[in-house]
């Protein structure tokens, strides 16, 4: 008991830490037990999107090892369309016969674990104070708390996003085997982790490996390609699964890819602004500070600090605004924001320490304009903290959401018992009940919006849901609602190609404000840029083809039963199928179609 003791209190700092985020872990659950209460049924409530990435997470531990399609039976062994290493790593505990819940309780607990023992050694690595580490890794852990909740994307990101960081800064302050050793291993899993993260670490190190090359440091240069050869040839599977053997073997591809959000514009998205504009402020404040303080370009760590944020900033910045040359655009500008925030934080903490240290060498004028910049990033931190933790204040919103997903469990279980295999479920994709019958039951549906970011044809997406609208009958005004049209037209055609030309139109209206005669054009609707004859030609499919061959599509498709919700879908008469009717409560009817 007194090794204990004395274990806890000479390392009572980082004890604290961890006990402070097992206790933010809760929020969830003590917002989950707030609104439900003794209502809870076992379906785990989302505070955003989660279900799509439950639905990987929980197919991988149902035994469909490639993370094929979750959402359809004829696409479950079918290779992913994105590498997301998270999905595997978060279906462990499945295997281990661990329920599903749980799972999702265990990964969450365990990977903020991780984000906060990995930013708090990178903290550690600038020779911060113990304690000043802990309530740094403590406010940029709440802001991004939101992430870390989700599981698959950033939840299993972020510690290797930071482990990443800890490698370079050991490297910038020593070149030998250990530091090149661990800088390449870093690089070569981040492939496997997240695309964007790899892509970040590839620009990093170039930026390095030219820096190098311009102050003719032969051994920094020699060892930032050596670490960089290693990793990229380790990770180069990745890269070429994607854009090699894919659109090979998968001739929609390139389509599948367009209902992710795939854009072809120079134009950036204005995160690049607003978020990404933070380390252009923090990088030129560094670099004017270099200019005018002597005592500070005679300081080697104050060299070491701007070299690591330069190259570091710039490789987030630089990425964000990729689309400038590649002229491909896929929401690259909104989720490198999210590796941004936490940068932005931890640059501003580790700028204003070290400046504070070093008062004595800057002049008053400096001691001011240091106190506004780094007072301003600050804020600006504190402000994405909050924009960030909205989801798990405004619980409220939610709860009759919430109470309505519960409703699903009864039905759920029963499909579960009824069928030990998969079965493929006809329910209403414009309700939650298509996204989580995935995710609770072993069975598939036979359309849910979240198969669109899947490996499947155009045409399969639209006829799905067609074939989903029977009981619907949709008109040719429905088809082109915002409330249909969400439903299946993917990414793409639905938020980003009007989006980027409303952004083309504006930036012209900008710079040629002065020219009234200047046509800029005009911003389109998503509609009216696949035009009328695209919405007809689905009507038309519907009325002649779906509707009257309804049971050879249901055959296709393998659908053998039918969920009804009594409350929104009055209109589903499943009977008039042949179906009959095997389970009903006050919210669900069940019905099984002839085989």
């Amino acid at each position: 008991m007194t090794r204990v003791k004395e274990f806890l209190l000479l390392h009572r700092p980082i004890v604290i830490l961890l006990a402070t985020v097992l206790v933010l872990t809760t929020i969830p659950f003590l917002a989950i037990h707030l609104m439900l209460g003794n209502a809870w049924q076992g379906i785990l409530p989302s505070f955003s999107d989660e279900s799509y990435y439950y639905a990987h997470v929980h197919t991988i531990g149902e035994g469909y090892l490639t993370d094929g399609s979750p959402f359809f039976f004829e696409h479950r062994n079918g290779p992913p369309i994105v590498i997301f290493g998270g999905a595997w790593l978060n279906a462990l505990p499945l295997w281990a016969g661990i329920s599903f819940n749980a799972t999702m309780l265990l990964n969450f607990i365990v990977w903020s674990i991780a984000f906060a023992v990995l930013l708090y050694w990178l903290f550690r690595e600038w020779a911060l104070s113990r304690w000043l580490s802990v309530s740094g890794t403590v406010l940029i852990y709440l802001q991004s708390y939101y992430h870390v909740w989700r599981t698959v994307n950033l939840q299993t990101v972020y510690p290797f996003y930071f482990l990443f960081y800890i490698a370079l800064a050991r490297f910038i302050r020593e070149q030998n085997r250990k530091t090149i050793g661990m800088l390449a291993a870093v690089v070569a899993i981040s492939f496997y982790m997240f695309a964007y993260l790899w892509q970040i670490a590839v620009i990093t190190l170039g930026l390095l490996f030219l820096y190098a090359l311009a102050r003719k440091n032969w051994r920094l240069a020699k060892a930032t390609l050596l670490a960089s050869a290693i990793g990229g040839a380790i990770g180069l599977p990745v890269p070429l699964y994607m854009l090699v053997w894919l659109p090979h073997i998968s001739p929609y591809f390139w389509e599948s890819i367009y209902r992710f959000g795939l854009v072809y514009t120079r134009i950036p998205m204005a995160e690049v602004i607003y978020s990404g504009g933070w380390i252009g402020i923090i990088l030129a404040f560094l670099l004017f500070l270099y200019w005018r303080s002597k005592e500070l370009r005679a300081d080697s760590d104050c060299a070491r600090l701007g070299l690591f944020l330069a190259v570091s900033g710039l490789g987030l910045w630089i990425m964000q605004g990729s689309n400038v040359i590649t002229n491909q655009l896929l929401e690259t500008g909104e989720h490198v924001k999210l590796l941004i925030l936490p940068w932005l934080a931890f640059a501003t903490i580790l700028v204003g320490v070290f400046l504070f240290k070093r008062r004595s060498a800057l002049t008053t004028g400096l001691r001011i304009l240091s106190l506004t910049v780094v007072s301003a990033c600050a804020l600006a931190s504190i402000y994405f903290a909050w924009q960030h933790a909205l989801p798990f204040i405004t619980i409220q919103a939610s709860r009759e959401t919430w109470l309505t997903e519960q409703t699903y469990a009864r039905p759920f279980a029963w499909l579960n018992q009824a069928e030990k295999e998969p079965v493929v479920v006809w329910s209403d994709p414009a309700t939650e009940t298509a996204s989580l019958l995935p995710v609770f039951t072993k069975h598939f549906v036979l359309y849910s919006a979240n198969g669109m970011g899947q490996l499947v044809s155009g045409d399969e997406i639209r006829e799905r849901f067609l074939v989903s609208q029977y009981f619907d009958n949709p008109t040719l005004a429905d088809l082109e609602s915002d409330r249909d049209s969400v439903l299946y037209l993917g990414r793409r055609d639905f938020y980003h190609h009007a989006a980027t030309i409303a952004r083309e139109v504006k930036v012209c209206r900008l710079l040629f404000f002065w020219d009234p005669k200047k046509d800029c054009g005009t911003i389109p609707t998503s509609q009216e840029l696949l035009g009328d004859a695209f919405f007809a030609s689905l009507e038309k499919k519907f009325q002649s083809d779906v509707r009257p061959n309804i049971r050879a599509y249901l055959k296709k498709y393998h659908v053998s039963y039918i969920l009804k919700d009594i409350a929104l879908n009055p209109q589903y008469h499943p009977e008039q199928l042949g179906a009959y009717k095997v389970y009903s409560d006050e919210h669900f009817e069940l019905y099984k179609l002839p085989q």
